[in-house]
């Protein structure tokens, strides 16, 4: 049965904060009639966009609203739609038919459970029948970025996946029942004896199955049984046919899956399937796992799985079928008989797997909460940067915290000749009402004398501005020949809205108005104005019992904290259970070392002397007190007086065409309602920058550009360590702008690259021109250097990792010169014209003692004029060589490392499929080796455990994601044994799991034990030859088993 969980990280109330009248905070519930928990609400809405209407209609129709406020989980069947609460019990069952709801052709699901899997076996053979590796290498080259890739089952004898059963198993259902063998009974011996010994007499089981088919269909039985006869003959015929590559593509374990999950919520599942009666239940409903296989071409699987981006918990096998010898049983070079294991083939082609694959709902590739949802992205973009596709671009809309820096702007963006730049001022001035598009220019003579209505228009004129900006970014680089590419929008508290309207979410119209309408009625709320004029219209949209009574009793002082995450998080931990917030109350978590609060002014003096206390912390002042407190939870009453004002004036929310990143931490804002939800949460919601910065570096763009002016929110995103190149853009500087200047040369030289390598050209001086201006660019502006060297030092490093080196001379000539031109840019004049052309580190090993191994490298440099020269640099800083060391680091103590782990296991695929791999080997409960700090002392195992595997993790994760710091020699190093024992796993010489036996033996027994020397023997038995050399103690390089082996035993005599 197909089936969807949403998960609650928190129990539904139906409840919203807002004030008493003395200020403190309080709780009430708002009456709604029965319907979806606003948390799953969310999720189920992208999930069925298209039928959540009758999702929603069919559970009000069926649910009590008492029993609403219990709902804890939410699972979608194909044919019904369950309520339960905490405890697993079923508040309410509703009949629904999910296929009217679920979008057809979307990402398809192959797993209907979390341990069913799809199987492909495929050929390695051209239509020709000629023999094409590169087959498999596209296959690995497309699903390495996206998927977790599993490599293995290479050797005679090895499953064929992890729990897939023998034939024998997987027939059972089908040979087992009566009238079958009633039929024929020849039949049950050929199964029987293919159970006993897999992958012998195929031949005739084939046959045997072929006629029973033949008979059932004549007497008319069950069709399911035939086909199923027809799979299980078609297995046993393909098991004879030799050596076929397999694609597998499985859900991960339920376990892994449960990673977004707060820790409650993962034991309370974890405890319902441990149930004996929940999970004997399962076992009933699924005895039998059998995988989907199907005979594909490799082109046809290429692109089936690139169907699957996007979709977050497949783990992707890839690996060879054993060839069966003759009689059917597979021999290993030794002549030692194995038995394959072999799968049964339901449905029997390409075609009827994705048919049936694609009429599943999208929605079952995930498991929903709102911690999942927050995580998926799910834009993560690799390989080689091409020329036609356009940069991709994320605008920043400042927040009005920049409106000192738009006084007096003029009207240099309306005059500047771009009708679509003018159409933004048209009509944002017929919203309001204004005579024409000048009016809104942020002009003294514009702005209002009354502060509500100044404050209104400056929203207004500032929204106006920002979305003229984006339009003459966009068409500015359309005419000037620069690609771009929208990956998304964001802003800066009130930037949001911007975001919004530019994202498509909401006509220029209405956002003109929300933008009006935001600051006079969050400043009638704080300060209590009444029905006087101009106050009278703000004030109409607040609940009447708010009216003339202030939210904002006395201004605030906006304060910022700075300091280390460690003492910064302190401060703030001691603030909370020393102030009330209505004395004290975080704002915007602005990055990980600044957090901004406001301090209310008559707690002020305390609030200075208790922060005293914490001197690592700084804490600044970052403007005047003042009584308006967006991103304030007291402000919950004024959110409700923003959305009652949407739903009067008609504000239309559409889905964007483009992502909205949002400030809230609630992450990429996609459909309507989520953007609706984005732009209310400015009101009373903290400020989340720092996680806008993180979602933001995680789609990876090729640059972040602000469109405004004061550069705060570059400022904000450089404070927050982004590896994304930031800059501002203001429309002042025409083509001349270093953002559209750097996009333009980098891809003329792209272009230079791209002609090179297609065709049979040669260096020209247009060639090194081209090189010279980049360089030249990046010695000027510190954004065009980042994103110059960000994007080309990808191109090189994607280059130097492909393994068909069959481009012209001229091309690696021409990448090679801007290598070693960025490498050695700061020992040649680039400004001059100066660039690389070549360079040789050498060493010294001849000539006066002093000198005697020296490094220095020899440059050939080719001036402005073309003359080439020789240059030699005594100091260089360039490593000969990558030596990546491991100890038993001394630094990180168990509490940190339980902290990390959990980071690397939220956050990162391969971290993931490494542990649970690691768990099943040793038998550990999947994240049961983490103790919780200060609750009791870490085992033995633990520790060996905890140590060792995330060292391990940490160096293939490097690998994954700088693979050009090891495209060259490099080597790997242990100081003491835990180093020892991870530097040989990580080199591929011994198996993890060993590795971490040995080490748990080691710290409970020492080397001298029974134990310790038979984990011991057993890592020195299966030593391989490594894929990196070892580092002994005395620097020698290691790659011999021998060598390995007797050094091994030496660290552990």
């Amino acid at each position: 049965m197909t089936s969807t969980l949403v998960t609650a990280t928190t129990a539904a109330t139906g409840g919203h904060p807002t004030v008493n009248s003395d200020g403190a905070a309080r709780n009430i519930t708002t009456p709604t009639r029965p319907g979806i928990p606003e948390w799953a609400a969310s999720s189920l809405r992208r999930a069925y966009p298209h039928g959540y209407a009758g999702l929603e209609k069919a559970i009000a129709d069926s649910s009590a609203e008492a029993d609403l406020p219990n709902v804890a989980d939410v699972e979608v069947h194909a044919d019904r739609v369950r309520l339960s609460c905490h405890r697993g019990d079923v508040v309410a069952e509703v009949p629904f038919d999910v296929s009217g709801a679920a979008p057809h052709g979307g990402v398809p699901d192959f797993v209907l459970d979390h341990d069913r899997q799809a199987v492909f076996l495929f050929s390695d053979r051209d239509e020709r029948g000629v023999a094409a590796p590169a087959w498999r290498q596209r296959l690995f080259d497309l699903l390495r970025p996206g998927y977790w890739l599993v490599e293995g089952a290479a050797e005679p004898g090895c499953a064929l996946l992890p729990g897939v059963p023998g034939i024998g198993e997987l027939l059972a259902g089908v040979l087992g029942r009566e009238d079958v063998r009633a039929i024929h009974p020849w039949v049950r011996v050929a199964a029987d004896a293919m159970s006993r010994e897999p992958g012998t007499g195929g031949a005739e089981f084939a046959q045997n199955l072929h006629r029973a088919s033949v008979e059932l269909r004549r007497s008319g039985l069950d069709p399911e049984l035939q086909r199923a006869l027809d799979g299980a003959a078609r297995t046993a015929t393909r098991l004879r046919r030799g050596v076929q590559p397999v694609l597998a593509i499985r859900r991960t374990s339920r376990q892994a899956v449960l990673r977004g999950l707060d820790a409650d919520d993962v034991d309370s599942l974890r405890a319902t399937f441990a149930d004996p009666a929940v999970s004997g239940r399962l076992a009933a409903a699924h005895p039998v796992d059998p995988a989907f296989v199907a005979d594909a071409s490799a082109a046809d699987l290429l692109a089936l799985v690139d169907d699957l981006r996007e979709c977050e918990f497949f783990t992707i096998f890839l690996m060879d079928r054993i060839a069966p010898a003759d009689g059917g049983a597979t021999r290993s070079p030794a002549g030692v008989d194995h038995a394959p294991e072999a799968i049964l083939i339901t449905p029997g082609s390409l075609r009827e797997t994705t048919t049936l694959v694609r009429s599943l709902s999208r929605a079952n590739a995930f498991l929903f909460s709102r911690e999942q949802s927050r995580r998926m992205i799910g834009t993560t973009r690799e390989g080689l940067i091409g020329i036609d596709r356009g940069r991709q671009v994320v605008g920043f809309f400042p927040g009005l915290g920049s409106r000192s820096f738009y006084r007096d702007l003029g009207r240099g963006l309306l005059d500047s000749g771009i009708p679509e730049v003018v159409d933004v001022y048209e009509q944002g001035a017929r919203a309001l009402g204004l005579p024409g598009p000048e009016a809104l220019l942020l002009v003294p003579g514009n702005v209002p004398g009354d502060r509500l209505a100044a404050q209104g228009f400056i929203g207004a004129a500032f929204l106006a501005h920002g979305l003229a900006l984006d339009t003459h970014l966009r068409v500015t680089a359309a005419n000037a020949g620069v690609p771009l590419r929208i990956a998304g929008y964001t802003g800066e508290s009130f930037g949001i809205i911007t975001a919004a309207v530019a994202a498509g979410a909401l006509s220029v119209a209405d956002g003109t108005r929300l933008a009006h309408a935001f600051t006079p009625l969050l400043l009638t709320a704080a300060d209590g104005a009444g029905d006087d004029s101009p106050a009278a219209e703000p004030a109409a949209y607040l609940p009447e019992s708010l009216r003339g009574r202030p939210l904002v009793t006395e201004p605030h002082h906006v304060v910022g904290l700075r300091g280390e995450p460690a003492a910064l998080a302190a401060l703030l931990a001691a603030v909370a259970r020393t102030f009330p917030t209505s004395d004290v109350e975080v704002h915007k978590l602005y990055s990980h070392r600044q957090t901004n609060v406001y301090v209310r002014a008559g707690a002020k003096d305390a609030f200075d002397r208790f922060a005293g206390g914490f001197p690592a912390v700084a804490v600044e002042e970052l403007k005047p007190p003042t009584t308006f407190l967006a991103h304030a939870e007291r402000m919950t009453a004024a959110r409700h007086a923003f959305e009652r004002f949407m739903t009067d004036q008609g504000v239309v929310f559409r889905k964007p065409h483009a992502p909205v990143v949002s400030n809230n931490n609630s992450g990429l804002l996609t459909t309507a309602a989520e953007v609706r939800n984005g732009v209310l949460a400015i009101v009373d919601e903290v400020m989340a920058s720092r996680a806008t910065a993180e979602t933001l570096d995680a789609l990876r763009p090729d640059a972040i550009v602000e469109l405004g002016l004061g550069g705060k929110s570059v400022r904000l995103l450089v404070d927050n360590d982004l590896d994304v190149p930031v800059t501002s853009y203001t429309g002042t500087a025409g083509d001349a702008d270093p953002f559209l200047r750097a996009v333009r040369l980098t891809d003329t030289l792209l272009g230079q690259l791209a002609d090179l390598r297609t065709g049979a050209g040669r260096i020209t001086d247009r060639h090194h021109d081209a090189l010279r201006d980049v360089f030249r660019a990046a010695g000027e502006d510190r954004f065009c250097e980042r994103y110059l060297y960000r994007t080309i030092g990808r191109v090189v490093a994607d280059e130097a990792a492909r393994h068909d080196r069959s481009a012209p001379p001229a091309f690696h000539e021409l990448l090679e010169t801007l290598q070693h031109t960025c490498n050695y840019r700061d020992h040649v004049d680039v400004e001059a014209g100066e660039l690389v052309l070549q360079a040789r580190l050498r060493k010294r090993i001849v000539g006066a003692a002093e000198d005697l191994g020296q490094v220095y490298a020899e440059l050939k440099v080719l001036d402005a004029a073309g003359v080439v020269g020789n240059r030699s640099l005594t100091r260089v800083e360039q490593h000969e060589v990558v030596v990546v060391h491991f100890d038993h680091l001394p630094g990180l103590d168990y509490a940190d490392l339980a902290a990390n782990t959990r980071l690397l296991l939220d956050t990162q695929p391969l971290a993931r499929q490494i542990y649970d791999q690691v768990f099943d080997s040793l038998g550990v409960a999947d994240d049961g080796f983490l103790t919780l700090p200060g609750v009791t002392t870490p085992t033995v195992d633990q520790l060996a455990l905890g140590y060792l595997v995330y060292q391990y993790t940490l160096f293939r994760l490097l690998r994954l994601h700088r693979p050009a710091a090891f495209l060259h020699d490099h080597y790997l190093a242990g100081s003491d044994p835990m180093g020892w024992l991870v530097a040989l796993a990580a080199s591929g010489a011994a198996a993890l799991p060993d590795v971490v036996r040995l080490y748990a033996a080691y710290l409970r027994s020492g080397t001298g034990t029974e134990e310790a020397q038979a984990a011991l023997d057993r890592v020195l038995a299966s030593l391989r030859t490594p894929e990196v050399p070892v580092l002994s103690s005395a620097g020698t390089p290691l790659q011999a088993k021998i060598d390995l082996e007797a050094t091994t035993r030496v660290v552990f005599a």
